[in-house]
């Protein structure tokens, strides 16, 4: 195809080319047919040039990365606190019709039904879901505050993410890094 483009580009620049060989002839109407000889090659050449330009760009791939952007896949999906809290949470409900997932996204257990602005806010991520086994409906999130949660933005992010969990009837539950596994156990038997 780009072959084609490049033989009209050069049709058109050999017609514009032809004109100066009318240059001898001093007539009016040889003058005239110069001038519209000469104008047809450089349309041609333009048309050729654009048509060209777009097709070069329209075969090119969009970039899809910026550049210079590294990833890595993560060793593991959870910390190694949430691994433990991971183990006991479905140790608690071996045996029950309850699953544990683990990094679940508000925007797959909650829906915004109205109201203005973005759903942004519901790209936060809870630790963990727990989802009745059969159905996977959300019955309960949990949260792992360590350190970080103290920070006055986690906080901030804490509070938004518990509020929206309020307004949409799914209950938040935090457990700390030093709660013993029997705590843990009592609190999940109030929801489940």
């Amino acid at each position: 195809m780009k072959k084609t483009f490049i033989i009209l580009l050069l049709t058109g620049a050999a017609i514009a080319a032809l004109s100066f060989l009318l240059a001898g002839f001093e007539s009016e109407i040889v003058s005239s047919i110069r001038w519209a000889i000469f104008a047809f090659g450089i349309i041609i050449v333009i048309v050729s040039v654009i048509v060209l330009i777009i097709a070069v760009k329209s075969s090119q791939k969009p970039r899809l990365l910026p550049d210079g952007a590294e990833y890595r896949r993560k060793d593991s999906i959870m910390s190694q606190p949430e691994q433990e809290l991971y183990r006991t949470l479905t140790e608690t409900l071996m045996r029950t019709r309850y699953v544990v997932l683990p990094q679940i996204a508000l925007v797959s257990v909650i829906d915004k039904v109205k109201g203005g602005g973005f759903r942004n806010e519901l790209f936060r991520i809870a630790d963990f879901c727990i989802a009745d086994g059969r159905t996977f409906a959300p019955v309960l999130l949990i949260e792992l505050n360590d350190a970080s949660h103290k920070r006055d933005e986690r906080k901030l992010r804490d509070d938004k993410v518990r509020a929206i969990c309020d307004a949409a009837d799914l209950p938040v539950v935090a457990f700390s890094l030093d709660d013993p596994p029997q705590k843990i156990r009592s609190v999940l038997r109030k929801y489940l």
